[in-house]
């Protein structure tokens, strides 16, 4: 399997080895365990400064505060799951081309909801808050959305032309 990326304003391809199922080697297994840990860190990171303001301080929390802050953290990590917009799918990618296959995917899957009469926070409640940006980050990837997005990208390149 391969992705296109932009270096340079140059699109080119990469290989894109893994897959769900994929036996990861142990070097893999510690950069997923790292990446998990900072999600975990960053989705708890607000709850714990509000610990530690309601304490007076780092230095002022009691023993009682550091077990609700272990709380805090064991909750998200027994809930944690890695969704494709917890690990950059949710997020817009830097590349031209990512970003126009986001918005495309992005479009697509809103017509398509919107056809069978569901909104957009309606589907968030079914499916979850990130379940719309995680199929947005899935469909961007499908070859027919990739071609749209780089017709639109050539065609807003042939505009660049005329003169104001």
């Amino acid at each position: 399997m391969t992705k296109e990326i932009t270096v340079q304003g140059i699109i080119v391809t990469v290989s894109a080895p893994y897959l769900a199922g994929h036996v990861v080697t142990e070097a893999e297994a510690k950069a997923l365990n790292q990446v998990r840990a900072e999600n975990i860190g960053n989705n708890v990171r607000k709850a714990i400064q509000d610990l530690i303001e309601a304490a007076g301080g780092k230095d002022n929390l009691s023993d009682e505060d550091r077990e609700e802050a272990q709380a805090i953290v064991a909750a998200k990590d027994d809930a944690y799951q890695f969704t494709l917009a917890s690990v950059g799918g949710g997020r817009e990618p830097a590349d031209p081309l990512g970003k126009e296959c986001r918005a495309v995917a992005k479009a697509w899957l809103s017509g398509k909801l919107k056809e069978k009469g569901i909104t957009q926070k309606h589907y968030a409640e079914q499916h979850g808050e990130d379940a719309f940006m995680s199929k947005v980050a899935e469909f961007a990837d499908h070859p027919e959305i990739v071609a749209v997005a780089k017709k639109n990208l050539e065609t807003r390149g042939g505009l660049a032309s005329i003169a104001i």
